[in-house]
């Protein structure tokens, strides 16, 4: 780090190094001592504006159209008041009587506010986020106090302070975002309760404040999101600092069987997924004991590993463009960023790169502001009138919540979550060549309109976004006119660009204008036209086709989105196809593509694989993923009427002659048909052709073409299927494979031979699949042909056959009555199936066999208490580790080509061996929330669980131990979250004292 890039900032004490005078980094600093603590790179000083008593616990601060100051401060941190006693938290109206530029005075503006962690301007009083309500607090009498106080929505979810609903912000195109996290919440309006309710599980927030509007938007930040000056979101998330909303709302709700995990994307170039910081402050004691535990076992188990005591992003907060005319010209539109843990603020200057940004450090190598106090935390910032930044200082002793250090850390630390809790500090960030203080009071509030439409071209964007927001709320028709000279002649692309925005917000933007925009020399106007030509889009349409070929890679994005709202004609076909070959190396525009209906999947799909040239361009990857995502969709929309068309594309001379072509097509097939819960084609043709591919040389396509099996009537080949499956001279792969095509038979021609394996004394494996292959048909015969082999079975195919079973109401109430009958030894049924009995969505089964099975009944701390004596045995880590490879990776490890359906256990080596024990022996104490098992049965009976990686307004993706499934919101009968963990219980049955011990290490030592 050059620290010849540093200095002291404000007044240079006797003191520059704190550490050095004996500073004592447990205790606060006063707000003076604390000012001369931060250094700022060269060129910037730090003032002070605000601190406690006039600031307490602050996390946000915003300027109304009059300069005037309001802060919200969250006191309810770590957790929620008790039961029956009222909120702590509030919001502030802060006052400079004196005009010294430090806040003197302040009036409580509304209190009692649970939680309130986001404010907004908005028709001259505060929207304000204060979970599981958005509320608008108005003062009406001029005293600074609020006396309206209007729940505007609510439904939102009550989780950890630092991912509830938080940071309201206007975007340019007239909606309020805001932050949810994706917590799980059903929001509805008390002034429209005939509207249904809107989930937002997975999903953020957004709603139009004067159209009665509102949805799931896109987005998963925690806590910091901001919008640039050309509508682009940027948002911060814990660990990963810094994301760009890549696909805006509205456009991956249109095509149902499209699944699209993430609509963001990291966009730094200086680490991914987490990017080093430069700390100066002297870690907390409780990090030095974590850490060096952590590396007096590394010593002892693997030799060489140091962990660092500090140095990447752990508490990112606060993402905030700046906006103003005070820093030098290379700082606009760059992103500040807390990292409250480092005490520190990180700078990112951001370029367009292609459809999203690159996001470079700035110092290279040094942070922009840090601290040597650690008790410094910033979490946000704001853009000010006076074209400052203005830096938000929670300023508490603890950031962390306590669920994240070890309870022997606590005890021995005497750790209070609470210490600072009366104090905060507010931080004015300045260029230093500034001399002189400009005002932070401003003339927006008493401008005239016309005289707001003026200050859309000031130098300084917080003047630009209050005059935007005051024409909105105001609707005055006398600006059209000149809003229309703006949009038209505006020298600066801001101004032109807000000009349109404010039209549209006035519903005064007509086609003519937008057509004008189309053709601006400025890129972000035409990309922003192309969204504002979707009114308008019987005139403009041919207009967004040749945006698609713009060259700029963002305006052809937003036109390939756009382009899906078109009628589907050839035309519309071409430009898509086109603008795939153009940006072959983008994923995102694969993405685009296909958000658009259903219905264009199979003339793109077949426009793109007969131009030999355009599907050529694309990388091998690219092409495996369109591919499949292409079938997929055709095969849900059209099910089995799309074979033929589909199986024609593979199996014919061509571009997709290549296994890795015809693999990706068969599963797309596969699954798009699963999604669909589609019948059995009987079409010759289609039989044939997948006969075909039944035969062919590559092992992946035959194992692909086997899972269509079962949506195609084969015909004479089920005959040698059938033949294949019960040859016991053949490997068991090949018998697998023939098994699994048995599933495109009819029960009744092929239950007994299914049976003969299922009861035999082939492979496990091969059993197994032959019992998965017996569950695929609805027939009711089915229950009493998985359980009557039960006895002779052996314990992994019990596992294999109870699981099976009890995926379907019916089948669960069949094993339910053969445990009740004493067919089935409650003790045979495996701990997996235990949970998901005592889950199960069927009240009556749950009852019936809660006694039987012991479900429900706890007492998990007695089991935890009958073995403590694991902390008396020394463990090995190197034994642990093949515990863990045998009980716990399959869910607790990134798999290939899917994430962890499990936590990932790397950050548990802090954790004291006590917790662990509890952690392993009662995996339902705590469990993390993006890892919480959610069930869900479907219509026709069918009960999946999982935790659930993906949602749209119309279908949901859980991720189980084996695959993903997705399924269509219309075809949910019920979806909820469990308090179960998906772990079972019973680690104590499946592994010995010794072998507890042992895991225990292997974490400890750190994976």
């Amino acid at each position: 780090m050059n620290l010849d890039r540093w200095f002291v900032a404000g007044a240079v004490g006797t003191c520059v190094g704190l550490m050095s005078c004996g500073f004592d980094a447990s205790k606060p600093l006063s707000p003076e001592s604390a000012l001369r603590s931060l250094r700022v790179a060269d060129g910037f000083r730090v003032e002070l504006f605000a601190s406690e008593p006039h600031v307490v616990d602050p996390v946000e601060i915003a300027f109304d159209e009059h300069g005037g100051i309001y802060v919200a401060e969250l006191l309810d941190n770590p957790n929620d008041p008790p039961s029956g006693s009222p909120p702590l938290s509030r919001i502030k109206y802060l006052e400079d009587s004196d005009g010294d530029g430090v806040v003197d005075r302040h009036t409580v503006f509304a209190d009692q506010l649970l939680a309130v962690e986001g404010i907004a301007p908005w028709k001259g009083g505060l929207i304000a986020t204060a979970a599981p309500d958005i509320l608008y607090l108005k003062d009406l009498d001029g005293d600074h106090k609020a006396d309206l106080r209007e729940v505007l929505y609510t439904g939102f979810a009550l989780g950890h302070v630092e991912g509830r609903l938080s940071n309201p912000r206007l975007g340019l195109d007239n909606w309020f975002y805001v932050v949810n996290h994706g917590y799980p919440g059903e929001v509805t309006s008390p002034e429209r309760p005939e509207d249904p309710p809107i989930s937002v599980r997975q999903r953020e927030f957004r709603f139009h404040p004067l159209r009665n509007q509102a949805e799931a938007s896109t987005g998963n930040a925690q806590f910091g999101q901001s919008c640039n000056e050309w509508g682009h979101w940027f948002i911060s998330h814990n660990t990963v600092h810094l994301r760009h909303t890549v696909i805006p709302p509205g456009y991956l709700q249109r095509n149902p069987y499209l699944v699209v995990e993430e609509a963001e994307q990291d966009i730094s170039d200086h680490g991914q997924p987490a990017a080093p910081v430069f700390s100066i402050s002297p870690p907390q004691q409780w990090r030095i004991d974590r850490t060096a535990a952590r590396n007096r076992r590394y010593a002892e188990t693997r030799p060489g590993r140091i962990e660092q005591l500090e140095g990447y992003f752990t508490a990112s907060s606060g993402a905030t463009v700046y906006l103003g005319d005070a820093f030098p010209e290379e700082f606009r539109g760059s992103v500040f960023v807390g990292e409250g843990a480092g005490n520190l603020i990180h700078c990112d200057l951001v370029t367009p790169d292609g459809t999203s940004y690159v996001a470079t450090r700035w110092p290279a190598d040094a942070e922009f502001l840090a601290s040597t106090d650690n008790w410094f935390r910033p979490v946000n910032f704001a853009n000010a009138p006076d074209g400052n930044l203005y830096a938000v200082d929670y300023y508490r002793q603890y950031l962390e919540h306590p669920d994240f250090i070890p309870d022997s850390v606590q005890r021995r630390l005497k750790m209070d979550f609470r210490a600072g809790d009366t104090l905060g500090r507010i931080y004015r960030i300045v260029p230093e060549a500034t001399r002189g203080r400009r005002p932070l009071r401003t003339a927006l509030g008493s401008a005239s309109s016309r005289e707001l439409v003026e200050f859309l071209t000031h130098p300084n964007g917080w003047h630009r976004r209050t005059a935007h927001r005051l024409l909105v709320e105001r609707q005055h028709r006398s600006v059209v006119e000149p809003l229309q000279g703006l949009a038209r002649n505006a020298a600066e692309p801001t101004a032109r660009l807000r000009a349109l925005w404010i039209l549209e917000g006035l519903e005064a933007l007509d086609a003519d204008l937008v057509e004008e925009a189309l053709a601006d020399d400025h890129p972000a106007i035409r990309e922003n036209a192309v969204r504002l030509a979707e009114e308008h889009l019987d005139r403009l349409g041919s207009h967004v086709l040749g945006a698609t070929e713009d060259e700029s890679a963002r305006v052809a994005f937003q036109a390939t989105l756009t382009a899906g709202n078109l009628v589907l004609t050839e035309p519309v076909i071409a430009a898509l196809g086109r603008v795939l070959a153009s940006h072959p190396e983008d994923p995102w525009f694969r993405v685009a593509a296909l958000s658009a209906p259903p219905e264009f999947a199979l003339p793109l799909l077949a426009m793109i694989t007969g131009e030999t040239a355009i599907f050529e361009a694309s990388p091998a990857a690219h092409r495996r993923a369109l591919l499949q995502d292409f079938a997929r969709v055709i095969s849900a929309r059209r099910g089995t009427s799309a074979m033929s068309r589909l199986l024609r594309l593979i199996t014919t001379e061509g571009p997709l002659g290549d296994p890795a072509w015809k693999t990706a097509v068969l599963r797309g097939m596969a699954d798009g048909l699963s999604l669909r819960q589609a019948s059995r084609s009987a079409d010759p043709a289609t039989a044939e052709r997948l006969q075909l591919l039944l035969m062919d040389d590559s092992e992946d396509v035959r194992a692909a073409a086997a899972a269509l099996s079962q949506h195609v009537h084969l015909g004479d080949y089920l005959e040698r299927s059938l033949a294949e499956a019960l040859d016991g001279n053949l490997g068991p792969e090949r018998r697998i494979l023939a098994v699994r095509i048995l599933q495109g038979g009819a029960f009744g021609e092929v239950a007994d031979a299914l049976e003969s394996i299922l009861y035999g004394d082939a492979e496990v494996v091969l059993r197994a699949a032959a019992a998965r292959a017996l569950v695929s048909f609805a027939d009711p015969e089915v229950s009493e042909a998985l359980l009557v082999g039960w006895p002779g079975y052996p314990a992994a195919i019990r596992d294999v056959v109870a699981e099976l079973l009890i995926r379907q109401r019916d089948r669960a109430a069949a094993l339910a009555d053969a445990i009740l009958a004493g067919r089935i030894d409650p003790d045979d049924i495996p701990a997996i199936t235990r949970i998901r009995f005592a889950q199960h969505p069927d009240a009556e089964v749950r009852a019936r066999i809660a006694g039987r099975l012991k479900l429900g009944e706890g007492g998990r701390d007695l089991v935890v208490a009958d073995h403590l004596g694991v902390l008396d045995l020394a463990g090995d880590p190197r034994r642990g580790q093949s515990v863990f490879e045998r009980e716990c990776s399959s869910c607790h490890l990134r798999r290939a080509s899917r994430g962890r359906i499990g936590p990932d256990l790397a950050g548990v080596s802090n954790r004291s061996r006590e917790s662990l024990l509890t952690s392993i022996l009662d995996p339902s104490y705590a469990i993390e929330d993006r890892y919480r098992n959610h069930l869900l049965e479907t219509v026709d009976g069918r009960f999946y669980d999982g935790i659930l990686i993906a949602e749209s307004a119309v279908s949901v993706t859980l991720r189980g131990e084996v695959e993903d499934v997705t399924v269509l919101k219309s075809d949910i009968a019920e979806l909820r979250q469990s308090s179960v963990s998906l772990m079972p219980d019973g680690l104590e049955d499946a592994a010995t004292d010794q072998e507890l011990a042992d895991l225990i290490a292997y974490l400890r030592a750190g994976l």
